[in-house]
């Protein structure tokens, strides 16, 4: 089942956060299938991941794990704001239009590398 949750632009985010507009993420054919099809046990995600650490695999269940987008705003401490601001990025999320992490949960994609490959990163 898919849900959909209105996302507002006057969201607030965080000083040190930053929001993520995604612009591909990358779809496992092994657990992300069976998770479409319903064919999994209740248990932990991957707790190697912060945002996943506290989930577990029952539903409702956001699940993905590898997203390439740009940054579309950034909280008021984040450092390197301006330069950070439409920059394409990889993260440890979760399939969705957008996301508002940490910024230090996100990570630049090297120039010269698309976002389809970037997203093995």
């Amino acid at each position: 089942k898919v849900v959909e949750r209105p996302r507002t632009t006057d969201e607030e985010i965080g000083d040190r956060q930053v929001e993520v507009e995604s612009v591909v993420s990358l779809i496992s054919s092994g657990t992300e299938l069976k998770v479409f099809q319903g064919l999994f046990d209740e248990a932990a995600l991957d707790v190697n991941i912060q945002d996943m650490a506290d989930k577990t695999m029952a539903y409702p269940l956001a699940f993905g794990y590898c997203t390439v987008g740009r940054i579309t705003r950034c909280g008021r401490a984040v450092a390197d704001a301006s330069a950070l601001t439409g920059t394409l990025v990889f993260a440890f999320l979760p399939h969705g239009t957008h996301h508002v992490v940490d910024r230090d949960a996100v990570s630049p994609v090297p120039d010269g590398v698309a976002p389809e490959d970037a997203v093995f990163l």
